[in-house]
């Protein structure tokens, strides 16, 4: 036995291993840095004529809160039920409940549903809260084509009254053009701007109920 063959055939082996470890994981196999993303809202939100006679209600948006293994900028995907992992060289640029609360004040302050839109500022006392959760932010290999599953719960609260004005859920299954992170966070956003849009129409109509101009 040549002696010398031995360590190559173990190198030579450890590599075969690695690589196809690395073609067995979502994304590029050649990835060597971190890509970093952002979610947007790319939908356009414009005052309805008619539909709150007049903004006088202020909102405070608290920080979503996130179900386990969300409160991360690591970027989430399943390859299997019940099962979480994370993209090696993909994370989101800050943990997407702290982006999606952003983008809810810009769009809701857009709506010209309320008085004043914030975020955060506990010591601000405003007439409602609109508190979330982030259930489900995850892109999913595990069936046939991949895709991207988003689940917000909301709940609007009176704060005066500590009132629970409305509570539901959003969930939207968004596919994805391909099999990588990039498209991931393509239908992730397409999917925020979903969230962002039936969000509008839902508070919409609970503050009609509860106008209080006059």
């Amino acid at each position: 036995m040549n002696l010398l063959t031995e360590p190559r055939r173990l190198i030579f082996t450890i590599a075969t291993v690695a690589a196809l470890t690395a073609c067995s994981l979502p994304g590029p196999a050649q990835q060597t840095e971190k890509q970093y993303f952002v979610l947007q809202d790319q939908g356009v939100s414009t005052p309805v004529p008619g539909a709150v006679s007049k903004p006088c209600f202020s909102l405070r948006i608290t920080t979503p809160a996130s179900a386990a293994g969300l409160n991360t900028t690591r970027m989430a995907y399943s390859t299997e039920p019940s099962r979480m992992d994370y993209f090696a060289y993909h994370e989101w640029i800050a943990p997407p409940a702290k982006m999606i609360a952003s983008l809810m004040e810009t769009r809701l302050q857009a709506a010209g549903l309320f008085s004043a839109v914030m975020v955060g500022s506990p010591d601000v006392r405003t007439d409602l809260r609109l508190d979330s959760e982030v259930q489900v932010l995850q892109q999913d290999f595990s069936s046939k084509g991949d895709t991207l599953n988003l689940t917000i719960r909301v709940n609007l609260v009176e704060v005066k009254t500590r009132t629970l004005l409305g509570a539901r859920t959003f969930s939207y299954r968004e596919a994805a053009d391909a099999e990588n992170a990039e498209a991931g966070v393509a239908a992730a956003n397409r999917a925020v701007n979903r969230f962002m849009a039936d969000l509008e129409i839902y508070l919409r109509e609970i503050i009609r109920k509860e106008d209080c101009s006059g």
